[in-house]
């Protein structure tokens, strides 16, 4: 069993513990030994309190864990974060927690370190998933997809053959990327969006069809 400590204490980290007794479930892998914050001493209004083993030092000090899990969601921050980590602990395993009710071409696909793919997602062929990338529940995506490092897709998400999800960016719930669609790195898509045309990099788009509302770098 491979001890595998939770990046977070939230209520995403409790839903990527969940995922983990899921995969278990099928096929016992993984122990959670419980999450670990930012800073210990100031647990979020919704953090997992009780099961919160401590900071980064933690992990220093406690040669037994093997791996972790990226269970922040928000894509600037999980990037900063995974590249900390990453750094400070070379030797720890990060593997792709994909759930088992996923349907996934696993021959043609490639998954790198770190990528999270939820409950429910139905994925074609020739899909990329870069590191530390986030697929949320119950999404679709398609053909030669490309999703970007640290990416985050929010639940009920649908990506369309071809689509490039660039670095950092974040696709909001019920959105939909027609085909071969760029989306920047560092832009967000709102909620509920349907983007025709490529989103240039850091620029939040929103609306029926996607419409740029504002530019954050």
């Amino acid at each position: 069993m491979l001890r595998i400590a939770i990046i977070g204490a939230g209520g995403f980290a409790r839903e990527v513990a969940c995922l983990i007794e899921d995969l278990n479930a099928v096929a016992p892998r993984f122990e959670v030994i419980g999450f670990l914050t930012g800073d210990a001493s100031k647990p979020g209004r919704y953090d997992s309190k009780d099961k919160v083993l401590g900071d980064d030092d933690w992990i220093e000090n406690n040669h037994d864990v093997q791996a972790l899990a990226m269970a922040i969601g928000e894509p600037k921050r999980r990037m900063q974060v995974a590249d900390k980590l990453t750094s400070r602990f070379p030797h720890l395993e990060w593997p792709p927690l994909i759930h088992p009710s996923v349907h996934i071409d696993l021959k043609s696909a490639r998954i790198e370190r770190g990528v999270i793919v939820c409950a429910g997602c139905a994925v074609t062929v020739n899909a990329v998933f870069e590191e530390f990338s986030l697929i949320n529940l119950h999404c679709t995506i398609a053909h030669e997809a490309h999703i970007g490092k640290g990416a985050v897709v929010a639940p009920s998400v649908n990506i369309s053959g071809g689509v490039f999800i660039g670095d950092g960016a974040m696709v909001g719930t019920g959105a939909q990327i027609l085909p071969y669609v760029t989306v920047g790195a560092g832009a967000t898509v709102g909620a509920g969006s349907v983007v025709i045309r490529d989103v240039e990099p850091f620029t939040t788009v929103f609306g029926v069809p996607a419409a740029k509302i504002r530019q954050s770098a």
